[in-house]
């Protein structure tokens, strides 16, 4: 494969979080960046090992989710990086039977992600959100 580089987003997600997400309510703008980078590694990763599932934080799932909220941006994006629409399999690990899975998933990822990225996601119970 060749060298996989950051996606270049046609939006400044960091100022559409800071400006329209509800999640991001609160946080400064340095800690919004923080969260915006990650979810660039997201993608990155999603790139560099097409063949891996990857079940992102809520941190990441919340930019995820704003990107898509502005769909022209999503899809662009999508497409340039990619080449398809990066699906998203909203409310899977709600079910019972989904739990294992997801938390494989994110296990396995967030092993890629120490890899590349040289530390762990914190799982959902050390998350800080909000000042």
């Amino acid at each position: 494969m060749d060298k996989v580089s950051y996606p270049d987003f046609s939006v400044d997600l960091v100022e559409a979080c800071l400006k329209f997400g509800y999640y991001f309510e609160g946080m400064d703008k340095e800690n919004v960046t923080r969260l915006v980078d990650q979810y660039k590694k997201f993608w990155f990763l999603i790139k560099k090992y097409p063949d891996c599932s990857f079940a992102p934080n809520t941190e990441i799932d919340e930019v995820w989710h704003l990107h898509m909220l502005l769909p022209q941006n999503y899809y662009y994006d999508c497409m340039s990086y990619f080449g398809v629409i990066l699906a998203h399999d909203a409310g899977f690990g709600n079910q019972a039977d989904e739990v294992d899975i997801l938390n494989e998933m994110f296990d396995s990822g967030n092993d890629l992600w120490e890899k590349e990225f040289g530390f762990r996601l914190p799982d959902e119970n050390e998350l800080e959100t909000k000042p």
